[in-house]
């Protein structure tokens, strides 16, 4: 049998389609066979952003700059990526050892709880102060506009 889905808002503690959702679950509960079934409702989850993409690759040429002039040699934004990618989402594997998770299935909250750490810990540990969305949207139009 195929999942079925409704999809509905809830805005100010109301849902808007409340009784198309309750008629169209009624039909699809009158059309299933003798069983055990489990109903679940999921959260929709938004990924990311673009906006938040671009920051973080400002963020991460920003700390491979400062890590590469404090160990004299290139250390590259990826390089950097991996690092915390490391740190903070870790994935262990079945045989116990632990590597870098990705934040390209992050959604848009996790993204930013995991850009939050970064921020963090690149002052706490490193001394860098990472610019703020809004002062790198500036900077980008100061670029853009040639100032």
């Amino acid at each position: 049998m195929a999942k079925r889905a409704l999809k509905f808002t809830k805005e100010r503690g109301t849902i808007s389609n409340r009784q198309e959702l309750y008629s169209t679950l009624d039909m699809w509960l009158d059309t299933l066979g003798n069983g055990n079934y489990i109903m679940a409702i999921e959260r929709v989850q938004r990924p990311r952003s673009n906006p938040q993409n671009r920051l973080m690759w400002l963020w991460f040429t920003i700390i491979a700059q400062s890590w590469s002039e404090a160990v004299g040699r290139t250390i590259t934004p990826e390089q950097v990526h991996d690092a915390y990618c490391q740190i903070f989402l870790p994935v262990t594997m079945p045989n116990g050892a632990t590597i870098a998770g990705s934040t390209s299935r992050l959604s848009s909250e996790e993204f930013t709880d995991f850009m939050n750490k970064v921020q963090a810990d690149a002052a706490s540990e490193y001394g860098i102060r990472l610019p703020t969305p809004e002062e790198a949207m500036y900077a980008q139009y100061q670029v853009y506009m040639g100032y």
